[in-house]
């Protein structure tokens, strides 16, 4: 007669557990991000103006913005933090759509130089830098746009009725993928103004 032997199972390996860990993380990470963006201050353009200097227009900005506790850790822990400034200047035409004199756009970087315990303010178009020994002051220094050239003189006509609209967007790359997930749903970590038009005057 043959004896029939009980087969010892192999322990099985229960990822629920580990799953479940995550998603409770994620989920706390985002309560608490969003519960800090609520009392941001609004990114938005203060000012903006355009005056001429030295054969072609030059815009000087006030840029008002607060980046989540997050964000700036994440900016000291390697991450970099860009800034896009669209400008636009139309022709007015009355009887027609709006003619596009000029378009461009400009780059701004903050990135955290480990190696001198110092904050790099970088303009990606022209390669033009600054040095900062905080965030804090990095952050000042990237919210005024000053004497950045615009449009050449010769493009405009005295007689001619033109607008300046400027926009401006905030992003953080390179972030940890532990937060990745919470920046996928809060908006803070990428923020845009509306635009910002006024008369150019001569």
């Amino acid at each position: 007669m043959t004896s029939l032997r009980a087969v010892p199972s192999r322990p099985t390996t229960d990822r629920r557990p580990t799953f479940l860990a995550r998603a409770t993380l994620g989920l706390v990470l985002l309560s608490f991000a969003a519960a800090a963006s609520a009392a941001l201050r609004p990114f938005e353009i203060r000012s903006a103006f355009v005056e001429p200097a030295d054969q072609v227009y030059v815009l000087n900005a006030h840029l008002d913005f607060e980046l989540p506790e997050g964000a700036q850790q994440a900016i000291q822990d390697g991450a970099a933090l860009t800034l896009d400034v669209d400008i636009v200047v139309n022709r007015d035409r009355k009887l027609w759509f709006n003619d596009t004199v000029a378009s461009l756009s400009q780059r701004f970087e903050v990135v955290y130089h480990a190696l001198s315990e110092r904050y790099l303010v970088r303009n990606l178009n022209s390669g033009e830098q600054s040095s900062h020994p905080t965030l804090a002051n990095a952050l000042e220094s990237l919210s005024y746009i000053q004497r950045l050239p615009v449009l050449d003189q010769s493009l405009i006509v005295p007689d001619r009725r033109y607008e300046v609209s400027l926009r401006a967007r905030l992003d953080v790359h390179n972030i940890p993928e532990i937060l990745r997930f919470v920046l996928f749903w809060v908006s803070d970590w990428r923020q845009q103004t509306d635009w910002y038009t006024w008369p150019l005057k001569f």
